[in-house]
């Protein structure tokens, strides 16, 4: 029986990573996308939005200017990309080891001036690099992590954060929007001495109350990732009172690397052989090392040359 490695050299088929992944993760699309295991609080988020902004077109919107619908429609949607593209965006998943290493002299990188020695991971075993973090709901390392979000059921990382921040920061001005639309509504009828029915009164001020919450709440929470991006740090290192990896680094820099950069390339492929994509380059190597070393067996070269020289001789007759 072949293992998948010498199938995958004798181009037999082997298991593709998104079959055989090795943390919680959820594969979707076989392995076209990933998310986190936890889609309950997703859903919640799904259902809770829609839910409200759907009340807020039928009852208040319809009453106010056309334009409401549209400003509505565009942060709407513009929240619900950023959400998806964050859910379904690997963060930055390292590639594991395939064997323990020695931990006894440990790589070291330089921060601030200082020599810092990187730390081993027991599970992934590797050493993680500086903002890396194993994260304990998926059972990965994430390169640069910030922090596990179940409202978006995934970790955010190196990948996926500037469509996280995207995603805060768009959905507290919508719901800003909507709490100064209702409150518009309200003002506007009493003003004008009209009048509403009771459910769409009752309506629009529970809409305000949830709405202007969130609001204020996700406008602190978008303003605090800001400025983190500014400062070039993450939320865990920001909560583990760590400074930031480089201080050289200007606010328009740090901003730069975020928003003004391609999407990094994903350190492994879903949809490559599972043998290899979660080995790092060191284990790599050392298999194709065994490969190329393997001793050849004599007896075999023997046989095969008694073989041809039986087969020369039977054509000599």
């Amino acid at each position: 029986m072949l293992d998948d490695a010498e199938q995958r050299l004798r181009g037999g088929r082997c298991k593709q990573l998104w079959e055989d992944f090795p943390g919680n993760n959820m594969i979707c699309c076989r392995g076209l996308c990933l998310t986190g295991p936890d889609p309950m609080i997703f859903i919640f988020n799904l259902i809770l939005t829609f839910g409200i902004l759907s009340a807020f077109y039928i009852l208040i919107a319809i009453r106010l200017h056309p334009v409401v619908f549209v400003i509505g429609f565009i942060l709407h949607g513009l929240s619900l990309y950023f959400l998806l593209r964050c859910a379904f965006t690997d963060p930055g998943i390292m590639k594991r080891g395939s064997t323990p290493q020695n931990t006894e002299n440990p790589p070291t990188h330089i921060v601030n001036g200082q020599v810092q020695q990187l730390v081993y991971c027991n599970t992934c075993h590797i050493f993680r690099p500086p903002k890396c973090k194993h994260c304990r709901t998926c059972n990965n390392c994430v390169e640069e992590f910030d922090h596990h979000c179940p409202w978006v059921m995934n970790c955010v990382g190196k990948r996926n954060y500037r469509y996280f921040v995207g995603f805060v920061a768009t959905i507290s001005i919508l719901c800003v929007y909507v709490c100064a639309c209702c409150l518009g509504l309200l003002i506007k009828t009493g003003v004008s001495g009209g009048s509403l029915p009771t459910h769409v009164v009752l309506l629009a001020i529970v809409i305000i109350l949830v709405t202007g919450c969130l609001g204020c709440t996700l406008s602190g929470f978008a303003g605090f990732h800001c400025r983190l991006i500014a400062q070039g740090m993450t939320t865990n290192e920001y909560l583990k009172g760590r400074q930031a990896e480089s201080k050289d680094n200007s606010c328009i820099k740090n901003c730069c690397n975020v928003y003004c950069t391609g999407l990094p390339k994903a350190n492994i492929d879903l949809r490559g052989p599972a043998d290899i994509e979660m080995k790092d380059g060191a284990n790599k190597e050392d298999e194709e090392d065994e490969i190329s070393e393997k001793p050849v067996d004599d007896a075999s070269v023997l046989n095969s040359k008694k073989r041809k020289t039986g087969s020369d001789v039977e054509l000599g007759n």
